[in-house]
């Protein structure tokens, strides 16, 4: 299992021994030596450089990114993942973590850096102009060359928080899918996944203007403490008052889940734990209240299983919830 690990860490494994590794590391001592494993592997990569030789392949590498048209670029698949690979690697080794992907458009030299958040896992980045992000699991931002030279660009896919360094000249703009968040510098959250039909913008201090390119005459201005929500159906938006650190907390591995149905709950848990779940109709419905701070998924389970009537069965790589029968009997006879 130990060779599976390592390919895994470097980015080499294969889907059939991706799923073989997630069955294996689910019983609580497999994860202690998948740890165990993984400190080892990174303990044995130099921070400050490369390991030898990777620096010239590295530098060989962007050489060929900026030299190769987009339709060749495109057409070469293996290539493709080759150079993936070999990035993922090269961030691992910097700034632990994060992947970072770049990609050549037309035939300038305009090219884009993608940094990704590790699944399972919530990762800090420095952006060129001094702006700190915080990605949460499987999130990605993506900005070209020319950012805080000629612009503040940033393409956003999932869940991140920013602490933007001020620039009048040059506002940051934070695009996700149909919302675009418009900063000067200010501290904010941004929850913008493809599968939710809501973009959430939370906003801890400074302010953030709300834009929509479709609709010209859209724009709203939050102010410290509000929550912006974006209907991507409806193109309506609607404000509201709340507790910041309720959707800013994740960055530091808390999650405050207060009267959330169990629908969004498994949402939630699915992003920090990079794990599938599946609801029964029937206790889709059912909310809870409580928060994570350091527990494994396990321990959220049994406790989410002593407080509400419902069981967790293990399928395949996928964890469903269903109604415990044995105690809404016990409830019932209470009555």
């Amino acid at each position: 299992m130990k060779a599976i690990i390592i390919k895994y860490l470097e980015g080499r494994a294969s889907e059939n021994e991706q799923q073989k590794l997630l069955k294996w590391v689910r019983n609580k001592e497999n994860q202690l030596v998948f740890n165990n494993y993984r400190l080892e592997w990174k303990n044995s990569l130099k921070r400050d450089q490369l390991p030898v030789g990777s620096k010239e392949v590295w530098n060989k590498i962007q050489a060929q990114l900026l030299q190769r048209g987009s339709d060749k670029w495109q057409k070469s698949k293996g290539i493709q993942r080759f150079l993936r690979v070999a990035a993922i690697v090269f961030f691992i080794i910097n700034i632990g973590g994060l992947a970072l992907i770049l990609s050549l458009r037309n035939n300038s030299q305009e090219y884009f850096t993608s940094v990704i958040a590790e699944n399972g896992q919530i990762s800090k980045v420095e952006l060129p102009d001094g702006s700190i992000v915080w990605l949460n699991s499987g999130s990605k931002i993506t900005y070209n060359n020319n950012f805080a030279t000629e612009n503040r660009n940033v393409n956003l896919v999932g869940e991140a928080y920013f602490q933007v360094t001020k620039n009048k000249e040059l506002p940051l703009i934070v695009n996700c899918e149909e919302l675009k968040v418009k900063v000067l510098g200010t501290h904010f959250n941004v929850m913008a996944y493809t599968n939710r039909k809501d973009v959430k913008v939370t906003l801890e201090e400074g302010s953030v203007e709300l834009l929509n390119g479709d609709l010209k005459a859209f724009s709203h201005k939050l102010i410290p403490g509000e929550l912006g929500s974006f209907n991507k159906i409806s193109k309506k938006l609607s404000v509201s008052k709340v507790n910041t650190f309720k959707y800013t907390s994740w960055k530091q591995g808390i999650i405050n889940i207060y009267d959330q149905s169990l629908e969004e709950l498994a949402k939630r848990l699915e992003i920090h734990y990079n794990q599938t779940f599946e609801l029964a109709e029937n206790v889709k419905s059912f909310h809870f209240t409580f928060t994570i701070r350091n527990e494994s998924l396990d321990e959220v389970i049994e406790l989410m299983e002593k407080i509400s009537p419902i069981k967790a069965i293990q399928i395949n790589n996928t964890i469903k919830f269903e109604l415990d029968e044995n105690k809404m009997s016990k409830v019932d006879d209470k009555k």
